[in-house]
């Protein structure tokens, strides 16, 4: 016949509780969690000063002309750049002299003619 002890369930005090285990498989976790979110903070926060010239490019205006081209402003330093971008190059299409006003997009024009609706269309067309 088995030994009866073969089969009874194992001591909780030789093998630590459950409870335990899983706090410390918890705090563990949040420890690996925190040091990766601090590696982060650190990384951005040194790219951000580090440099000093990382404002030196700004985008000052985009259009797209397609689902994958367009064109950018750029200024660059004192200097305006206009590029076309594709998927596959980026080409300077001009470059303004400094101190061209580029950044101030034209002025709407005054009185754009006012286009009839579609409820007034319809009518005209249906004689009423």
């Amino acid at each position: 016949m088995a030994d009866p002890t073969l089969f009874a369930a194992p001591d909780a005090a030789a093998h630590g509780s459950t409870a335990g285990g899983a706090l410390e498989v918890t705090l563990a976790l949040l420890v690996v969690v925190g040091f990766i979110a601090a590696l982060a903070w650190m990384a951005r926060r040194s790219r951000r000063f580090g440099g000093g010239d990382g404002n030196r490019i700004q985008v000052l205006s985009e259009k797209a002309f397609g689902v994958k081209e367009r064109c950018v402003l750029l200024r660059v330093g004192d200097t305006d750049v206009l590029v076309g971008v594709t998927p596959t190059s980026i080409n300077t299409l001009h470059v303004f002299p400094v101190g061209a006003n580029t950044a101030a997009p034209p002025a709407p024009p005054a009185a754009a003619p006012k286009l009839p609706n579609f409820k007034d269309l319809l009518m005209r067309s249906l004689g009423k």
